[in-house]
């Protein structure tokens, strides 16, 4: 018994298949090959520069909020810079701000080089012009507070 490759029924050998008709031949037929497919070669992912948690760190040592700039988070150091500049009257409270400053500049590198959080390019233009206003608003507040000293002091010519 052959079974009948248009119906799919048992059906005694012969050239046709007694409940369909279907030739019990298969036919042959010419089939074209498949196209080979283009082999596909990865392009390398160009290697990027790690960050350096110590640059991190001695950016914002010297700078408050320059290692953020340097991390790619330039909002994070302005904010930083701001947030220090308006409670710089507080005792104590500017330290601690520049400690955790600190921390985070050199942490957020070791992340990034990790790959805990998206990697941020640096643009070594933004940290410069960064510490460049830092040093002009320093050198405004000092003016500013030299002035409140000597207008305070008393002595009239």
């Amino acid at each position: 018994m052959a079974t009948c490759p248009n119906c799919g029924k048992s059906t005694p050998e012969g050239k046709f298949c007694e409940h369909c008709g279907a030739s019990m031949q298969s036919a042959q037929t010419f089939q074209q090959p498949a196209p080979a497919q283009p082999v596909y070669t990865p392009q390398p992912v160009p290697a990027r520069a790690e960050k350096s948690g110590g640059l991190a760190l001695v950016l914002s040592f010297l700078f408050l909020g320059s290692g953020q700039v340097y991390n790619g988070q330039t909002g994070k150091g302005i904010g930083f810079l701001i947030g220090l500049i308006l409670i710089c009257w507080i005792p104590i409270l500017p330290f601690l701000v520049w400690i955790y400053c600190l921390y985070d500049a050199y942490t957020t590198a070791q992340k990034m080089n990790r790959g805990e959080i998206p990697y941020a390019e640096t643009s070594w233009g933004t940290v410069i012009g960064f510490i460049v206003v830092e040093i002009i608003i320093a050198i405004v507040l000092f003016l500013f507070l030299f002035a409140l000293m000597m207008g305070s002091s008393g002595y009239y010519y």
